[in-house]
């Protein structure tokens, strides 16, 4: 089986055609929800269970999806450099993992929206860890296999980054998919539409709250895609 890595880099990715680029990641989301998972030292793994895609072409003529935080003029004015794929990136919502191209211009990652935790640090009596919001930290849970959806939460567990060192935080392919069915995608989680206009990008608007607040468009493109059974460890 290819890893993901490889079909990170070999796929062709529709930078200019928003239908092929949907069907070309419903292709690729089993490789990220039952295609292995992220080693974290010799303490954790970190299973990807639903995750949302993200791209964005800086060409003029491609699909733009301008929520994505790694881009040019955004929080950084100007040109940024493009990620090496592969890479774990932190930001204000959780960690996505990238497959940028600067031969073609486009920006793009999955972010992990729903995880489960496999602590390891006693080979003998390995446990899942759910969050528990009254203790404020990752415990042992009843359930046998507890899902994630504190996507912020998840730096408490990804957050050793050696410098000038080998990585400790590594992604292990899986000798198969665990789960090989294609899922339908579904719209990502509070992101909402967008049109250019006067020369930038702007949420588009439908009303307002009681509070007066401005509420917008959801965006309908079927970008996440998620696990149909958890993860079970023999």
């Amino acid at each position: 089986m290819a890893t993901l890595k490889e079909k990170l880099m070999n796929f062709p990715f529709s930078w200019n055609d928003e239908n092929k680029l949907t069907e070309e990641f419903a292709q690729l989301a089993p490789y990220f929800i039952s295609g292995g998972y992220i080693k974290v030292r010799e303490d954790y793994f970190v299973y990807p269970t639903s995750v949302e895609f993200y791209f964005h072409s800086e060409k003029e003529n491609g699909v733009h999806d301008p929520i994505v935080y790694h881009r040019n003029n955004n929080k950084v004015e100007g040109e940024i450099p493009y990620f090496p794929i592969f890479t774990l990136h932190a930001h204000d919502v959780g960690y996505d993992i990238t497959f940028e191209n600067p031969k073609k211009q486009y920006r793009a990652s999955v972010l992990i929206r729903e995880y489960q935790i496999l602590d390891v640090r006693d080979k003998q009596n390995m446990v899942w860890l759910k969050w528990d919001s009254k203790k404020q930290c990752f415990c042992k849970d009843k359930e046998q296999n507890p899902k994630n959806t504190q996507v912020m939460y998840l730096k408490y567990i990804l957050n050793s980054f050696s410098m000038g060192e080998e990585s400790q935080i590594n992604w292990i392919d899986a000798k198969e998919l665990i789960e090989i069915s294609k899922n339908e995608g579904k719209p990502r989680i509070n992101v909402p539409k967008f049109e250019f206009k006067e020369g930038k990008f702007e949420k588009i608007e439908k009303g307002h709250g009681k509070d007066n607040k401005p509420k917008y468009e959801p965006c309908t493109r079927p970008w996440r895609f998620s696990r149909k059974r958890p993860i079970h460890i023999n």
